[in-house]
């Protein structure tokens, strides 16, 4: 089985990497530009920066590249911007299985924050083959400064310097807290127009280089928030700074589970715990336990576990006490996460529960792309119904989407 913070680590990656997308603007004449953007409004928005598709103020068009290898390439148009702020927002021509960005805002950061910049800098297309154009890069800093604009100046936004390298191509893309959680647009970094020679002396060239290392900017995502709401489009945002338990049970829920427990048992009890189902927080409720005596090592119970036959969880088992399990791609929908890739799997696919009273488990479609299959050895299985609960029998095994992802209910003994 794998460890919490691995599958955690890994499932954040994957959750940055599918929200970001490479952004191209085709100007009526001249070259395309890239930059880069990220996914709101359950998959049929883009927000990138307005200097990114300026070209659109004269008759250019605007595109989202997700496959460069198969040329998976999706109309947009500039849907609402605020030049000001070098904000926009496109609307796709049609709706991408992408899961959409959770905010939080500029009173949650503060000073040595660790940040990821996430983006398609146009340096690193050339290293690599076709298939690099839609694999976007990764870099980690810390929040350097956070600049709240002065009354008496003409910069309109809040921004936020960070270490992490931005380079031309980052534009748009978004700045993610520790969390995976968009704090910022990436927007500019530090960087110089220097006249040049060409070899021969002869011609003369100007390049952008860089002025100061370390220095990029990015416009907070406060500043976003009031365009995504005139448009209708629903996000989630947080407004609390995670503290060090907060932080720690986003990146290693088990571990801070555990500290909590600990903490409480330190501090004499008072109650009971109780996890919220998808793990994104303990609170505490219910009278105080009476005294228990301590069970034997030799006594044994049985709890209900989900096991991984196929797929990236394979030989892994999964506790089903703790509450229902959703299974699917977006860590903000499901507690259960596959990977990117696993493109057969939508944002929020399947819920296993399992109810103690009746001893039973239940199984549901959560209106998938792909469905929900129980394998009856016979075919490919049959197909659920979507939003409704089929009651499992112990033993019983099902796939998401395609049998190569695949689950079985189960009970183990633990003491």
């Amino acid at each position: 089985m794998l460890p919490a913070a691995t599958i955690w680590a890994d499932a954040l990656t994957n959750h940055m990497n599918a929200v970001t997308v490479r952004v191209l603007c085709l100007p009526a004449e001249g070259e395309p530009e890239s930059g880069s953007g990220f996914v709101v409004g359950n998959g049929s928005h883009v927000v990138t920066n307005w200097h990114v598709v300026s070209c659109t103020a004269e008759s250019g068009q605007v595109g989202i590249l997700l496959d460069a290898g198969a040329g998976d390439a999706i109309e947009a148009r500039v849907r609402a911007h605020d030049a000001d702020k070098d904000l926009a927002v496109l609307r796709l021509e049609r709706r991408i299985d992408r899961p959409a960005a959770r905010f939080a805002t500029f009173a949650t950061l503060s000073q040595r924050d660790p940040v990821v910049a996430v983006g398609f800098p146009g340096d690193a297309d050339g290293m690599g083959d076709l298939a690099a154009l839609s694999t976007s890069t990764m870099t980690e800093g810390v929040i350097g400064r956070l600049l709240p604009p002065p009354a008496d100046s003409t910069r309109a936004a809040l921004l936020i310097q960070v270490s992490a390298a931005i380079n031309p191509g980052n534009s748009g893309g978004p700045l993610f807290d520790a969390a995976g959680r968009v704090i910022g647009i990436n927007t500019m970094k530090a960087l110089a127009a220097v006249p040049t020679l060409s070899a021969d002396g002869r011609s003369l060239a100007v390049q952008r280089v860089v002025a100061g290392e370390g220095l990029g900017w990015a416009v907070a995502s406060d500043e976003l928030l009031p365009l995504l709401d005139r448009l209708g489009l629903d996000y989630a945002v947080s407004t609390r700074r995670l503290g060090a338990i907060g932080l720690s049970w986003q990146r290693q829920p088990g571990l801070a589970a555990t500290l909590v427990l600990l903490l409480v048992a330190a501090l004499g009890g008072g109650g009971w715990l109780v996890a919220r189902a998808g793990g994104r927080g303990l609170r505490a409720s219910g009278p105080a336990a009476r005294p228990q005596p301590n069970p034997s090592p030799s006594v044994q119970a049985l709890r209900p576990v989900l096991r991984g036959l196929s797929g990236p969880y394979a030989g892994a088992t999964i506790p089903l006490d703790q509450g229902p399990v959703a299974i699917g791609r977006d860590p903000a929908l499901a507690r259960l996460v596959l990977p990117a890739h696993c493109t057969a799997i939508s944002q929020r696919h399947a819920l296993v529960t399992y109810q103690a009273g009746q001893a039973g488990f239940g199984l549901e479609d959560c209106w998938s792309t792909n469905g929900v299959f129980l394998m009856t050895g016979e075919g490919d299985g049959q197909r659920l119904q979507p939003g409704q609960t089929y009651p499992l029998a112990l033993g019983a095994r099902f796939y998401l989407g395609t049998p190569e992802i695949a689950f079985q209910v189960d009970l183990e003994t633990h003491l």
